[in-house]
């Protein structure tokens, strides 16, 4: 379903683009650790809000890439591998996402006059996930390749049901280029970088409205 998938592609890098205005207003040149949440707007009206979160920040020695890439870089790197590619020589450049949207309507029928006959593979579905998957991959190597970067790390697949039997097949990953002469400031990974919150307390009273706490199984 080339249009949805067009469509998809669109409003999935309008969130991302919108990342970057706000990271360039606080005069921030690169965002790090992306996390990407889809969230219903509303119980029945089909409507998803793609939210975008993560941590502006400062470096001058990748003026020169954050200027290719519109001024600000972007990536779902964590701040422990954002320091393990900066001393391997590569600056993270884009957040790169491909999507397909496909039908499973002509599979799906296939599937159901098949279910009571045969136990196992279903080639037509087979085939059509691997095409989606492969479509994907492609985007997010064209967008590669389209701002002069070098690889594509951890790249992640994803398989929603948007419902009334189409899928979307999601793969995102990091744009990275080899940048001569770059290193970190320090020769070891500063301990800040490696310390992260946790949770001590877990309050599920609120989850019990009702229930007698003093009674309740433990």
């Amino acid at each position: 379903m080339r249009q949805y998938s067009d469509i998809f592609n669109t409003t999935r890098n309008l969130a991302l683009e919108r990342i970057q205005q706000e990271a360039a207003s606080l005069g921030a040149n690169s965002i790090i650790g992306i996390r990407t949440n889809i969230l219903p707007v509303g119980t029945q009206s089909g409507v998803q809000e793609m939210v975008m979160i993560g941590t502006a920040s400062q470096n001058p020695q990748i003026a020169e890439i954050a200027a290719a890439v519109g001024g600000v870089t972007t990536s779902d790197l964590t701040a422990e591998e954002t320091w393990n590619v900066t001393k391997m020589g590569y600056v993270p450049m884009k957040l790169v996402l491909g999507t397909s949207v496909y039908s499973l309507g002509v599979a799906g029928g296939i599937m159901a006059s098949l279910r009571n006959f045969v136990k196992g593979q279903i080639k037509e579905l087979t085939n059509m996930i691997y095409g989606a998957r492969e479509q994907s991959l492609q985007r997010i190597k064209e967008q590669a390749q389209a701002i002069g970067a070098d690889d594509v790390l951890g790249i992640k697949t994803y398989i929603y049901n948007l419902g009334g039997d189409v899928i979307e097949f999601l793969a995102i990953g990091t744009a990275v280029k080899r940048v001569a002469g770059l290193n970190t400031r320090t020769d070891q990974l500063p301990p800040q970088a490696i310390i992260r919150d946790k949770d001590t307390f877990v309050n599920t009273a609120d989850l019990s409205f009702g229930v007698n706490l003093e009674h309740a199984p433990r």
